[in-house]
């Protein structure tokens, strides 16, 4: 009978679209390699393929490195065969089961059993006797066929961890310091206090992700990234409306937003389109409230 090496050479020579390949893999006690000689404990597995080359990633470290390493793996290997030789699920070890064990018994750890329904331990949802919970029904007065941002009942704090609502929280939320200045008791918008370019973030500058502070994105000395521009007319980024190559429509019809923004005003920097959050509005307004560019600002969160 031919060997495994011997059928892979013939296979080649023929051109077959199937190859045997000898895999260095571990198998289980309870298993040997045989080949078609009948030799056992062999080295190698023997593993049947449509191409020569490793397919998925964890087979790379089993792959033979060459046709000719695959060849000699294929003398020394076979395909597992069960050595019906019974293996201790309490020590481990081969030729006896578990109750001819002499060692102590092993305490097995039991996976403790959660219920989806009540939180319950020790019982399915199946076998759970409270009242079955519908998950698409009102978080606020539990009722179904609405949310709970469309409920008529009034708020209920029942089953809040605490019995409060957040802004009730007797210990205090999260800090309300300026974003400017760093001191509480007041936001940006409200402060006082001279600009602090170190806070300011340019969004036209940023790179990899990352953005440049101490500017504005007006002050930038950097060329206009128009891939953060959205135009306010076919919502497509990378042009303005006055660019556009599609039919103004709608309100930005003859009102001058196809050309400078705000009432064909230059001192818009001729954009008449969005631009993501940069960070360039003036004093005392919410960056998410301004595009600096005569348009409608794009968050970028």
């Amino acid at each position: 009978m031919a060997t495994f090496d011997e059928i892979e050479r013939k296979m080649r020579e023929e051109n077959f679209k199937v190859y045997l390949i000898g895999l260095d893999k571990e198998i289980a006690d309870c298993h040997t390699l045989i080949n078609l000689q009948g030799k056992l404990n062999c080295k190698f597995v023997v593993g049947y393929y449509f191409g020569d080359k490793p397919q998925r990633p964890n087979l790379k470290e089993r792959w033979p490195q060459s046709s000719e390493e695959n060849l000699k793996r294929l003398a020394d290997a076979g395909i597992p065969l069960d050595r019906q030789i019974p293996k201790c699920v309490n020590c481990g070890q081969m030729g006896h089961g578990s109750r001819a064990c002499p060692d102590e018994r092993s305490v097995v750890e039991k996976v403790e059993v959660k219920c989806v329904n009540c939180n319950g331990m020790g019982h399915r949802a199946r076998d759970c006797t409270e009242k079955r919970i519908d998950k698409f029904s009102c978080r606020n007065c539990g009722q179904p066929g609405h949310r709970s941002s469309d409920c008529t009942e009034p708020r209920s704090a029942e089953g809040v961890e605490f019995g409060h609502f957040a802004k009730d929280c007797p210990q205090g939320g999260g800090s309300r310091a300026c974003r400017n200045c760093g001191e509480e008791g007041h936001i940006s918008k409200e402060c006082d206090k001279p600009r602090n370019l170190d806070t300011v973030t340019c969004r036209n500058c940023e790179e990899a992700f990352f953005a440049v502070v101490g500017h504005y994105s007006r002050d930038c000395t950097k060329k206009k990234d128009w891939t953060k521009v959205q135009c306010n007319n076919c919502k497509e980024m990378g042009h303005t409306v006055r660019r556009c190559p599609k039919p103004v429509e709608g309100e930005n019809a003859g009102d001058g937003f196809g050309d400078y923004g705000f009432g064909n005003n230059p001192g818009y920097d001729d954009m008449g389109g969005s631009r993501k959050d940069d960070g360039a509005f003036p004093e005392g307004t919410p960056s998410w409230m301004n595009a600096g560019d005569g348009g409608t600002t794009v968050p970028t969160w």
